[in-house]
């Protein structure tokens, strides 16, 4: 049972209604438990009362269907409910009518009932009516109550808590480089996902509550979208903005990381971070932070060595993940897509000429975006697509590819 209680928790509001579903017809299942899970989660109090509210009179609708069959041998079998006790729930009911839906809500008998009722065939526009009213006010007294007993106790990560939260994988790199395996690293937005529109599951939103610090980049789409409800319902997590002191605007490209100097300073902001939950390592992490620093400023020499022998100096770009990368190495980044827009065929045009008149012979493309549009215009420039994962694991690896590929010679037809 706990394992489906999981499961149902990882689908969020659709797993409330089913769990109600479930609890209203044909398991024996609590959807208290689900509710309480998603609710620590933090997910809407009054969202999962609708959700709750509709998959539980769902559930009875199903038990009522079942009922006005009249098939006595699927009501045993599936609906967990004996012959007498529909003969008992029958005596106690008649004279009184679809209204007795207004009792369905009560545990162990209430199921019983709704099945009574379509046995009697009561009216079914008066038993929809009382069973939501009965399943709603049980929600909401359910949910008030586990909204007060969450309001007074939140929970707390532990003084020895060994959890580590990051937005994406480039903060995983940088973190885990510096504090090795003293604490597990486990990353909100997951590899494929693109961090402008991902929805964390209500299993991150619980596992994040144990976190003894959450690492952010700072300016994602996710981000400003979910970083009021995060704080909120991990409120002793401490939070870090690991492009703190690096100049941002809001509508700056937020890959702040895919730039060596910025990246110095991304791996000083964990390491202080890190070193104020666990000054006892804080050697250890000074030693794995210049280690790292020394890597850092490797791939910076590396990175502008290619671009600085690169016949041309821009390149076109399906997304703009790259203008920290550009500004720091003297590039011209060349954006298809502005702002989450696809380009006009006047924008396509434009974007061709430019990038033939600069004679570019990279085109970059990411496999979480779209990419439309990008054959068109590779085509038209003779260049050659290169795909790069800016939110991979391997910080080093990708700028070092990405520099490399700036150097590519026009392709042959």
């Amino acid at each position: 049972m706990d394992s489906i209680i999981a499961f149902l928790i990882d689908y969020g509001y659709m797993g409330m209604a089913i769990s109600a579903f479930l609890a209203a017809s044909i398991l024996p299942f609590s959807s208290e438990a689900v509710m309480v899970g998603l609710l620590a989660a933090g997910l809407d109090m009054w969202a999962l009362v609708a959700w709750g509210t509709v998959g539980n009179v769902l559930g009875s609708m199903f038990n009522y269907s079942i009922g006005r069959m009249g098939k006595m041998e699927w009501i045993e079998k599936y609906l967990h409910t004996k012959p007498e006790d529909l003969e008992r729930a029958k005596r106690f009911m008649r004279g009184r009518g679809a209204w007795m839906g207004l009792f369905s809500c009560v545990p162990v008998i209430g199921d019983v009932i709704t099945i009574a009722l379509g046995l009697m065939r009561a009216n079914i526009t008066i038993f929809i009516v009382s069973v939501t009213i009965s399943k709603l006010v049980r929600y909401i007294v359910l949910m008030v109550t586990a909204g007060a007993l969450f309001s007074c106790s939140s929970p707390k990560p532990a003084d020895n808590a060994r959890i580590i939260t990051v937005s994406i994988e480039p903060l995983r790199y940088f973190t885990e480089q510096i504090v090795g395996d003293t604490y597990e690293v486990v990353t909100m937005v997951p590899k494929g996902s693109s961090p402008e529109t991902y929805e964390p599951t209500a299993k991150q939103m619980t596992k994040l509550t144990n976190s003894i610090l959450y690492i952010k980049v700072g300016n994602l789409g996710f981000e400003r979208t979910w970083m009021p409800r995060l704080e909120a319902n991990a409120p002793h997590t401490t939070i870090v903005d690991a492009s703190e002191s690096i100049a941002t605007k809001e509508d700056d490209d937020p890959h702040t990381w895919m730039s060596a100097k910025n990246a110095l300073v991304i791996a000083h902001n964990i390491y202080n971070a890190v070193k104020l939950v666990n000054s006892k390592d804080s050697t250890i992490y000074k030693r794995r932070l210049d280690s790292l620093c020394n890597v850092i400023r490797a791939t910076d020499q590396y990175v502008r060595e290619q671009t600085e022998k690169a016949q041309c100096k821009s390149f076109v770009i399906y997304h703009p993940a790259l203008t920290s990368f550009a500004t720091d190495y003297g590039l011209e980044q060349i954006a298809v897509e502005e702002h989450g827009r696809e380009p006009s065929a006047a924008d396509l045009q434009r974007i061709i000429s430019t990038a033939k008149q600069k004679g570019v012979k990279t085109m970059f493309i990411q496999k979480e975006f779209a990419n439309r549009n990008v054959d068109i215009i590779a085509d038209a420039i003779k260049a050659t697509m290169v795909e790069i994962n800016p939110l991979g694991y391997d910080w080093e690896k990708e700028m070092r590819h990405i520099a490399k590929a700036t150097c590519l010679k026009e392709i042959n037809n």
